[in-house]
């Protein structure tokens, strides 16, 4: 309306008298109407979907997909409970679930549907998004970014093949989503983001931490981390836990120890962007939880490289080991550590847990 009552007030007293305020009123309303239907600039950053009324979508499946614009044709495709183009304003908080190493997005997307059921069984104050990060034997179309299997975990640019397509990092498609809940009127009520992610979720989820901006930039918005069960973390220093006590391994026995995504060396474009100054400053301060299953300690999907080996034996191990680095060497961090009893390497056991839905619901 504020956009209507300009045109109007720049309008009035014009030759046509009221016959132009009424044309232009009209026509705007037609304009705003389409942008929201996808009849308008192909450059709007949402392919709409809008439900008839303004009941949560509970399942993964088409009437639940929706692509989030990146760039120039660039979408990446997502589940969501609440369509971001129409907004809800019951919602309060929002949740950003990434996915593990196998991209069943789907699965992730449901899972934490049920966690939050056990606090808002009817979703009207909690919106679920759940991102799909593409590689190359998922098909993605045309104007789908797709990365390599490991390069979407540590924020990588996307791949490009003999299709042109727009370069974007992984960690950039989130902070698009971010944006796009912070800075939509769709959800007035929005206090809150959480960032989560299983397994090699849980990896994103570390290390986006560290690297965006996005809590500077949406000062309104508390933005909260809940890392599970990755099977490693970002180090902000040379230190890791040998015999006992922290200190440098021997570096030729482990040249790349500290390399991105394991520490600050060898930095690739997306956290190139700030200093690694500001990187530690962040990881300091942003309110991360380490969210770990005492029962995780087999080698499924384990990281088992000589820079993942210096974190820990298994995932509660580097979980834990993780923490005491922080508190050690980073005295005033904001890292929590939440431990999950009984549960190994399972995203369902972990979020719908009590100690999970703790987390993610804290009194």
């Amino acid at each position: 309306m504020r956009a209507i009552t300009g045109i109007l007030k720049r309008t009035h007293g014009a030759e046509s008298g009221s016959r132009v305020i009424v044309w232009i009123a009209r026509n705007t309303l037609i304009s705003w109407f389409m942008t929201l239907s996808g009849c308008g600039d192909s450059q709007d950053p949402i392919k709409p979907s809008i439900p008839d009324d303004l009941t949560p979508c509970i399942e993964a499946s088409s009437a639940c997909s929706q692509s989030v614009q990146l760039g120039q044709q660039s979408f990446l495709p997502i589940l969501r409970t609440h369509p971001l183009d129409r907004g809800d304003p019951r919602v309060q908080t929002a949740i950003i679930i990434v996915h593990g190493t196998t991209r069943n997005h789907s699965s992730n997307f449901e899972t934490m549907i049920l966690a939050v059921q056990q606090k808002d069984p009817s979703l009207r104050e909690t919106i679920v998004i759940a991102p799909k990060f593409q590689i190359a034997e998922d098909n993605p179309t045309a104007n789908e970014p797709f990365w390599t299997n490991s390069g979407w975990k540590k924020g990588h640019l996307s791949v490009t093949d003999s299709k042109p397509r727009p370069r974007v990092s992984s960690y950039s498609a989130i902070d698009k989503i971010i944006e796009l809940l912070s800075i939509n009127s769709g959800f007035p009520a929005l206090r809150e983001i959480i960032v989560t992610g299983h397994s090699a979720g849980g990896q994103v989820a570390h290390r986006f931490a560290a690297g965006s901006q996005a809590e500077e930039t949406f000062e309104h918005i508390t933005i909260r981390y809940i890392v599970a069960n990755p099977s490693t973390y970002l180090y902000l220093g040379p230190e890791r836990f040998i015999d006992g006590n922290f200190g440098s391994p021997i570096r030729s026995e482990c040249p790349e120890y500290d390399y991105w995504h394991y520490g600050l060396k060898n930095l690739n474009t997306y956290m190139r962007s700030i200093s690694p100054g500001q990187i530690e400053e962040n990881l300091v301060a942003r309110n991360v939880t380490i969210l770990i299953g005492d029962q995780d300690v087999d080698s499924y999907q384990l990281d088992v490289s000589c820079g993942a080996n210096l974190q820990g034996n298994n995932r509660f191990s580097r979980g834990q080991n993780l923490v005491i680095y922080m508190d050690s060497l980073f005295p005033g961090n904001n890292h929590t550590q939440k431990i999950v009893y009984g549960v190994s390497h399972s995203g369902k056991g972990m979020y719908t847990s009590p100690e999970g839905i703790s987390v993610l619901f804290p009194s």
